[in-house]
């Protein structure tokens, strides 16, 4: 059979189902067995093995998909309440706790959990040692912690004592559950080598890339970069510069404006999905990378996407986590760049920034992964294009998460839950916290399939599933409730007074509430009728559900029907009146209805009329009539029972719904209110109160949303500087309680945002939570202004050094604009020698970023500690963390000794010298490197050249000399000050040049399975040149770049074997001689695959 070619065991019939229905390489998976499974944005087909257990679904047709209404049973089953938020009900998670990274020196680590219940659950938080014993967090068990609900707060935190895993416990009469595991650790970020660092070399008009190499550090850094000590790398305003989150500096091309010296700063950070603990995190500067570039012609080349791009971050990116995919081409200016994702949407939650060189996947979804295609063009004469296939990795969480259960005693549960995770997840069981072992006989546990038999009351609790994978643990939790007790009528008796038409049918429902379930009997005035349920006969039969079905009635049918139930416990009965009526009635009217948002919901309405009658039923919303072909309502039957189904319902769908039952002479009308529960609706009307407003702070009020079925438990206000595209949290888990106006209006909420910057302008926004979810945002306010007053951000990246001899150069970054906090901006400048106690205070005027002061010559190269500190007209803002930077070098004042130059080739010498020991004594500062200086020997007024190299090193090649020509050499030391003395001089003859001449007649037969023989007619040499020693034979695959190439050297032969050749690639060869003059001209191009040549 072909490959889509499918036959269905039900009836035989085969049919070719295309590609298009099928998860992405779901058909080529092994397994003959057809699954439903879900694919990019839908659900698709999948392949699976028969021994595969998946969750399964039923069938019914896509037209008739509404009618699967689930009768289930909620909270108030067997309660004397109709309303579930009053019920008792078990404890569960609303607001899982955050993962938190302390660095520094934190004055405090916070994190919370939010959990619902009724009464209202007790908290306490558990620590996991690294033994996997446990320890309750409490006040009493160290002073540094604050519990308070489900906030833990810990002062002045402690790797030793602190670091680790933690969850909180959520309990009340009900049960208790387990939060997911969040982990606080401790961030750390080494020291950048003092090791000085190479120059990076270009030519003009090609491209550069400098490494940052940065310290050690955990968990993550970010990074910026600043050229010769002035002003920051600004990617933003030049567009053929390029920052990566690798930490290098790419420039796409290169010029000599560029030439400089640039240092990498690095800040400590936190992952994705983890908070760190402070609002100054620690920060280091690298020594300088000089950037030489040389003069060259102008050419139009490109554009190249780099080799290293596209690049993924982070690295293996996870569900939920906010994706970076990088790209970079190198060319001539302009490059513009473009994203596009191969044969799909892209995807929504998708942005691109940084010049479009960057796309951004916000909150990434599993159904993200797939292929990405990165353009790259300089206007339409050139293009690139390069793909990545993104791979998303998850944490579990839950697409069938646990559902409550409300279950008669003495029968069998079958509980499933299913996690989706990538890697796969494990799966765990728990019962009121405490894990679950399978009894023989009475509880199972399969993966994800818990069974438990013959339920007891003793089996009430809260239960959890939990799935574990690589990247961590989550749970779902379900309440258990065994119900046990004698039926009652006391919330649906039967209908005190029935009508039915003659020769009409009619329903008399039956609807106690019972455990375990009752057995069913009718009576008429009295007297057992003798009914058997299922009977699909007879004109007055039990339906199997117990209802009672009267057809064709007549006047004989008046009476009273009782309906008797009886279980385990007891007996009970409800009995109603049945009476002939002359016109239509409506025998069973719509009762009020609550529904899940997104849920159906159905309205029975049936009538009893004379057959000779022709009913049509009409149904009204908001006493307007429905259009039943509205995607929302449809008209049909459940259980027997005709009505109105309201699908996918949402909160517009909440309110009073009329069925009319009308012939052509009269109608019957009854009506029922359904109620929608779920999140909370949107917030309106947010502003600020005027009077309230601060330099930091201001009053926020707006008017709650319909709770839809649930109270309002928390609300959460977001903000949004005029400066940012971005929100942020101002404020999490408002308690509604706390919100409200006392004495006011009851729709009204205020509360105090704290945090602002002065003088800055922000809008706001709210959404609020209940035991359903969380609600949609609010539009946003208005923009509202704070006062202004002192700053209150320290400056960021303080750091500095270098600079002329005597100075002390401190540097930082200014202030943003939104962070001025009013006029008359400036820095108070702090420094003193590193480890004495007394500071010296210098005030800047201006947002300014740098200082320069005299220390004295005689203190060159030494530690300072330096602080800076911003202030404007209304005060003074905190300070930064201290920085330890070094004053400026001295110019060396030693020089290098025992200089000797040997040749190399015919174009290069090697110098070697004595090695000067890297101390301040005889650096001045910190050693640089050291410069050959070189010239030809016998030229009349010779032009000097030079070459440096940075690092302690004893000798250096001086390449691009000529050919069999005399040359003068000495060496310098450099720190960053400048150069020592120069050294004295040796001499050296270049040797003659390499061999001019290229083999030729290169020929490449078979020799092995995985080898190639190589022949060729060698060269000879003339006067001028060096005497031939041997050949290279340099060959790569085709499309590779030269540089990639690999060199394999003979002696003086015409032939050898190349080894290592692959089957069914395209190489390239070519082959040169060389001498001690150097390599010599390359033949010309061959092209050869395993035992061919093209």
């Amino acid at each position: 059979m072909a490959k889509y070619d499918v036959r269905w065991e039900g009836d035989g019939t085969k049919e070719i189902m295309g590609q298009s229905v099928w998860v992405n390489q779901e058909m080529n998976k092994p397994g003959r067995h057809i699954v439903y499974t879900y694919g990019v944005y839908s659900y698709l087909f999948g392949r699976d093995v028969a021994s595969a257990l998946n969750p399964f679904i039923c069938e019914i047709s896509l037209e008739e998909s509404y009618k699967i209404v689930q009768d289930e049973r909620d909270f108030t089953y067997g309660r004397n309440t109709s309303d579930p938020s009053t019920a008792p009900k078990g404890p569960n998670f609303l607001i899982q706790p955050q993962s938190i990274v302390v660095v520094g020196k934190a004055i405090a680590a916070t994190f919370e959990c939010v959990a619902h219940g009724n009464p209202q659950p007790d908290y306490r938080i558990t620590k996991i040692k690294e033994d996997g014993s446990i320890n309750e967090i409490t006040a009493a068990s160290d002073p540094r912690y604050t519990l308070t609900n489900g906030k833990l707060s810990i002062q002045n935190p402690d790797e030793t004592s602190d670091a680790g895993t933690y969850y909180c416990t959520a309990e009340n009469p009900q049960g208790k559950v387990r939060s997911d595991y969040l982990y606080m650790s401790f961030g750390r970020l080494g020291e950048f080598s003092n090791v000085d660092r190479a120059p990076v070399t270009a030519y003009a008009y090609q491209f550069a890339i400098i490494n940052c190499i940065p310290p050690t550090y955990t968990p993550a850094v970010s990074y910026q970069w600043y050229k010769d000590d002035k002003q920051f790398v600004r990617p933003d305003l030049h567009n053929y510069i390029f920052i990566s989150r690798n930490g290098k500096l790419y420039f796409s091309e290169v010029s000599t404006v560029d030439i400089g010296n640039y240092r990498c700063i690095v800040k400590l950070t936190a992952n994705s999905g983890s908070a760190i603990g402070t609002d100054q995190p620690p920060s280091r500067t690298s020594l300088p990378t000089p950037l030489n570039v040389l003069n060259a012609v102008p050419t139009v080349w490109g554009p190249e996407i780099s080799n290293e791009f596209i690049s993924v971050y982070p690295r293996t990116p996870q569900k939920g986590q906010r994706v970076y995919l990088e790209c970079l081409a190198f060319g001539t200016m302009p490059i513009t760049y473009s994203w596009s994702r191969d044969g799909l949407p892209m995807s929504p939650r998708a942005t691109v920034t940084d010049h479009n060189r960057v796309l951004v996947i916000e909150d990434v979804h599993l159904e993200d992964g797939g292929t990405y295609v990165c353009h790259a063009s300089r206007y339409t004469v050139a293009r690139a294009q390069k793909n990545i296939t993104l791979f998303i990795e998850s944490k579990p969480f839950f697409s069938y998460p646990l559902k409550h259960q409300h279950v008669d005693i003495g029968s069998k549960l079958t509980w499933r839950c299913e996690a989706t995770a990538i890697p796969e997840p494990v799966y765990e069981w728990f019962k009121d916290g405490v894990p679950l072992v399978a009894v023989p006989g009475k509880l199972s546990i399969v993966r994800n399939v818990l069974t438990i038999q013959n339920l007891e009351t003793s089996d009430n609790g809260m239960y959890q599933c939990s799935a574990e994978n690589f990247y961590g643990k989550s749970f779902t939790e379900g309440q258990l409730r065994v119900l046990a007790f004698i039926p009652t009528f006391a919330k649906e008796p039967l209908v005190d007074k029935m009508f039915g038409a003659v020769g009409g049918n009619i329903t008399y429902l039956c609807n106690p509430e019972a455990a375990p379930t009752p057995t069913f009997s009718w009576l008429r005035n009295n007297v057992d009728m003798g009914l058997s349920p299922g009977d699909t006969t007879s004109r007055i039969r039990m339906l199997q559900n117990g209802n009672l079905l009267i057809t064709n009635i007549n006047a004989g049918d008046v009476g009273y029907y009782t309906c008797r139930v009886e279980n385990m416990f007891g007996m009970t009965s409800s009995t109603g009146y049945l009476q002939i009526a002359d016109q239509v009635v409506i025998n069973l009217p719509p009762v009020n209805t609550q529904v899940r948002v997104n849920q159906t919901a159905f309205l029975r309405c049936q009538a009893s009329y004379s057959p000779l009658q022709d009913v049509i039923y009409t149904w009204l919303f908001n006493d307007e009539i429905i259009d039943t072909n509205n995607l929302f309502y449809k008209q049909g039957e459940s259980q027997s029972l005709t009505g109105l189904f309201v699908m996918a319902t949402q909160f517009k769908h909440s309110g009073k719904y009329t069925c009319r039952a009308q012939t052509t002479r009269e109608k019957f009308e009854s009506w029922a209110v359904v109620t929608v529960l779920g999140p909370p609706s949107e917030a309106s009307g947010v502003f600020v109160v005027q009077n309230t407003i601060g330099s930091s702070s201001m009053r926020l009020s707006w008017t709650v949303g319909t709770s839809n079925g649930a109270i309002l438990l928390f609300h959460t206000v977001e903000a949004q500087p005029v400066t940012s595209d971005e929100w942020y949290i101002a404020i999490d888990y408002v308690s509604d309680i706390s919100s409200i106006i006392p004495g006011g209006d009851s729709s009204k909420r205020v509360v105090e945002v704290i945090g602002l910057n002065p003088g800055s302008g922000y809008r706001f926004r709210v959404y609020s939570t209940n035991s359903y979810g969380v609600g949609p945002r609010s539009r946003p306010s208005d923009v509202y202004a704070t006062r202004n007053g002192p700053p209150t951000h320290p400056p960021g990246y303080v750091g500095g050094g270098y600079g002329s001899v005597g100075d002390l150069t401190i540097t930082w970054m200014p202030l943003e604009d939104y962070q001025l906090g009013g006029p008359g901006i400036g820095y108070f400048v702090y420094y003193r020698r590193n480890l004495t106690q007394t500071w010296t205070k210098v005030a800047l005027g201006g947002n300014v970023g740098k200082y320069v002061t005299q220390v004295g010559s005689d203190n060159y190269y030494l530690l300072y500690d330096v602080m800076v500190q911003p202030y404007n007209s209304h005060g003074e803002g905190p300070n930064s963390s201290v920085s330890t930077i070094y004053s400026a070098e001295e110019i060396p004042t030693v020089s290098v000794a025992n200089i000797q130059a040997y040749p190399y080739n015919s174009t290069a010498l090697m110098v070697t010298w004595d090695q000067i020991p890297d101390t301040r004594e005889s650096i001045k500062g910190k050693l640089l490197g050291y410069q050959v200086n070189y010239w030809e020997r016998f030229t009349e007024d010779p032009i000097m050249n030079s070459i440096s190299w940075r690092g302690q090193m004893s000798s250096g090649l001086v390449i691009g000399l000529l050919p069999h020509t005399w040359y003068t050499v000495d060496v310098q030391v450099l720190n960053m000050a400048g150069m020592g003395p120069v050294s004295e001089t040796d001499f050296q003859l270049t040797l003659k040049v390499a061999p001019r001449l290229y083999p030729t007649e290169v020929h490449v037969a078979s020799h092995g399975s995985q080898s190639v023989y190589v022949t060729w007619r060698g060269v000879t040499t003339v006067v001028d040149e060096e005497p031939i020693q041997g050949y290279i034979l340099r060959y790569w695959l085709d499309g590779d770049d030269i540089r990639t190439a690999s060199d394999v050297r003979v002696d003086r032969v015409d032939n050898a074997v190349l080894y290592g050749i692959q089957k069914n690639y395209l190489y390239r060869l070519r082959v040169l001689g060389f001498s001690t003059g150097g390599d010599g001209t390359m033949s010309e191009l061959v092209y050869f695959t395993l035992g061919d040549i093209l």
